[in-house]
């Protein structure tokens, strides 16, 4: 469990600067709806529907701070932060995986992150909650999604496969 520190000032009614360790936002509206801005190009809508209820649409860059891996010519370990992502971050036994623009990031808790380049990616295979990166020095990755949505898994399995141009001739 980590410790998280916020400040937030209302400026004038409806308008409030959130300030954290990490970003800052600036919210504008109130109850019935409000467009949120941060630091990191991120527009969040929210419209309120009923008491309890609202709805919630976000813009721009969807990464967060992690541990992960540089970019290199071979699978390699240490940390470094993700860039935009190209396939949206998924939750996988003891740990997740994301894919950026350089590759995909395993990270499992107790061990160094992996970043597997997508030009060595040579299948990406899902079955059921199983899925299997195989690259292109025989290395084959198989992972176990834990996430619960299999629209969004197989949402992930197309964005990687497209990024890695997997589908080409």
């Amino acid at each position: 469990m980590g410790l998280r520190i916020n400040k937030s000032f209302r400026i004038t009614p409806g308008v409030r600067i959130r300030v954290s360790r990490r970003s800052s936002s600036l919210s504008v509206g109130g109850k019935a709806g409000r467009v949120t801005l941060n630091s990191r190009g991120r527009r969040t809508t929210t419209v309120r529907l009923a008491p309890g209820v609202s709805y919630s649409s976000s813009t721009g860059p969807h990464s967060k701070p992690s541990r992960t891996a540089p970019g290199a010519p071979a699978a390699s370990a240490g940390t470094a932060p993700l860039g935009p992502l190209i396939a949206p971050r998924r939750n996988i036994t003891e740990g997740w995986l994301a894919a950026d623009e350089r590759g995909v990031v395993l990270h499992r808790s107790e061990h160094d992150d992996v970043r597997i380049p997508l030009v060595q990616l040579v299948s990406v295979e899902l079955n059921g909650k199983e899925l299997t990166l195989r690259t292109s020095d025989a290395t084959i990755y198989s992972l176990r999604l834990t996430t619960f949505s299999a629209a969004r898994d197989i949402r992930f399995v197309a964005a990687l496969a497209r990024a890695a141009r997997l589908n080409e001739n």
